[in-house]
């Protein structure tokens, strides 16, 4: 992906409704870079260093405004977002609850799948910002980005 830095500007991204979305570094009006995406309430959902298919480094809150996740994401090849695969996870009141590798699971189409720790649940929380679009394969051709 060299060549994107010179491309990236920061910008603030609306849902259709006027509600903050994003704030941070984008690419062809997709979060890539750090910056900092919201939920519908207002309250942090994911923050740190986005690119294809979303977050790659950062944290990851629950709705009321609680760690639920730091650490290391992996760059998703294939159907779904990037899954986490090394950090620290939290419940929603703040208790550690899992800290080291993550295992995953994909079988078939879908979403990857978190195995450890089990009680992770969805790789995307039910309340996820859903208006917001990352940036994907098809956003950055080699063309396009090469210097």
């Amino acid at each position: 992906m060299s060549g994107l830095n010179e491309k990236t500007e920061w910008k603030k991204l609306f849902s259709e409704d006027n509600r903050l979305l994003y704030e941070g570094f984008t690419y062809k009006d997709k979060p890539c870079g750090t910056g900092v995406a919201y939920f519908s309430n207002g309250a942090k959902y994911q923050e740190g260093q986005f690119g294809i298919k979303g977050l790659l480094s950062g944290k990851e809150y629950y709705p009321n405004g609680s760690l639920r996740f730091e650490g290391e994401f992996r760059l998703n090849r294939a159907y779904g977002p990037n899954p986490p695969v090394s950090g620290s996870f939290y419940d929603s009141e703040g208790k550690l609850l899992y800290q080291g590798e993550f295992k995953l699971h994909r079988g078939g189409v879908g979403y990857p799948a978190v195995e450890v720790p089990e009680e992770y649940g969805p790789i995307r929380q039910k309340d996820h910002p859903e208006d917001l679009k990352y940036l994907m394969w098809d956003d950055v051709r080699t063309e396009e980005v090469s210097s």
